[in-house]
């Protein structure tokens, strides 16, 4: 079925009678306008007329152009805004004003009508294309979506935790979970550098390399070379991804093995946290397809925990530019250590995203959370 092609629509709001005329003459042949002599005018007929792109005076009563601009993109936050402006009073200042507020372009009046008609123009010509990047990326999303685990497994002897979220609409982190055979658990947590479609492809690159080459779950070190060597041989050079592989055994034997990531985070019942052995963190994968890996190994103990976590939990910032950083992270672990598995995990989360004080996280996050509650439990 073919897309139906609706007018543009356009709203034009300006105090002065001579101004409305002249846009709605220069526009009103390819577009449907609509002109408004006062802000709460083009509030009302916003409700209905639902304007793709403002063309706003930026000096009228009751309130300014920037002012409407904010209410208009409350309502219609997808529309678009040209400024206009006869003032002769810093004209630089209002153009840097109006496009870190969001607008499309500032133009000054008096302006040419052909001026007028190819910003206008270019504007749309953005628009339909930035619709269609978002329509895309949308789908991206869904069909990213479904890759990744929705639910965790059930192993003997332990219980998983894990929450993602995404920076843009496809993430680069990818987590896994790899049931074995002999009643053991693989887990995979990787982060792709970069945002967007290439840290995603990263990320479905490496899922289908560990669910079509079941050779390469081995122990963690080996699992990691393995995957590291035909990983680099289908990725640009100037791309890569920080990996852990950890595998659960049903006896409480827990190994891991970490490229260009953290290692995980110890906790004992109390909410003590081991010290962190950085030196067995070899390079992403991607960088050096011979790069060997170190297996580190343990038991964990009834009641005790592992954290995995990618950087963007920890490098997330609050409005003032502060990191939320790795010390902070391992002092809110302890404070949440009397939780149980899954609240913990979701706490940790709401305590970070308190900090950024309403920010966004400026990357992708995952956090797994692993608690040994004995064998056969």
């Amino acid at each position: 079925m073919a897309p139906s092609h609706l007018p543009t629509r356009i709203l034009v709001v300006d105090d002065e009678p001579r101004v409305l005329r002249a846009v709605s003459r220069v526009l009103e042949r390819d577009y449907e306008v609509h002109c408004a002599a006062s802000p709460p005018e083009a509030l009302e007929w916003a409700a209905s007329f639902a304007p793709d792109l403002a063309l706003l005076d930026v000096r009228m009563p009751v309130m300014d152009g920037f002012e409407l601009r904010r209410q208009l993109a409350a309502s219609h936050p997808e529309m678009d805004v040209i400024l206009m402006t006869g003032s002769l009073t810093e004209p630089d200042a209002h153009l840097i004003r109006a496009i870190e507020e969001g607008a499309f372009y500032f133009i000054q009046k008096p302006f040419d009508r052909r001026v007028l008609q190819t910003l206008v123009r270019r504007c749309l010509e953005l628009r339909k294309f930035r619709s269609l990047a978002n329509r895309e990326l949308a789908r991206l999303r869904i069909a990213q979506g479904r890759l990744l685990p929705q639910d965790v497994p059930s192993v003997p002897g332990y219980a998983l935790s894990f929450r993602y979220e995404p920076f843009y609409y496809a993430t680069g982190d990818y987590l896994d979970f790899f049931p074995r055979t002999d009643g053991s658990l693989g887990v995979f947590v990787g982060d792709g550098c970069g945002h967007g479609p290439s840290a995603s492809m990263l990320m479905a690159t490496v899922r289908a390399l560990l669910h079509t080459q079941p050779d390469v779950h081995r122990e963690p070190g080996p699992a990691l070379h393995a995957l590291g060597k035909t990983f680099a041989g289908l990725v640009p050079p100037d791309l890569f991804m920080t990996a852990i592989y950890l595998l659960l055994e049903s006896d409480g034997r827990v190994s891991w093995a970490a490229a260009g990531q953290d290692p995980p985070l110890r906790l004992d019942a109390a909410g003590g946290i081991a010290p962190v052995d950085l030196k067995a963190n070899g390079l992403p994968l991607g960088i050096d397809p011979e790069q060997a890996y170190v297996t580190v190994t343990g038991r964990l103990a009834a009641g005790e925990r592992l954290f995995l976590f990618t950087d963007g939990l920890y490098e997330a910032r609050d409005r003032s530019g502060r990191e939320f950083g790795r010390g902070r992270l391992q002092s809110t672990l302890r404070q949440l250590a009397g939780l149980p598995l899954d609240r913990m995990t979701q706490a940790l989360v709401d305590r970070v995203k308190d900090f950024l004080e309403g920010s966004d996280f400026e990357d992708d996050f995952t956090v797994v959370a692993v608690e040994r509650i004995g064998e056969g439990k």
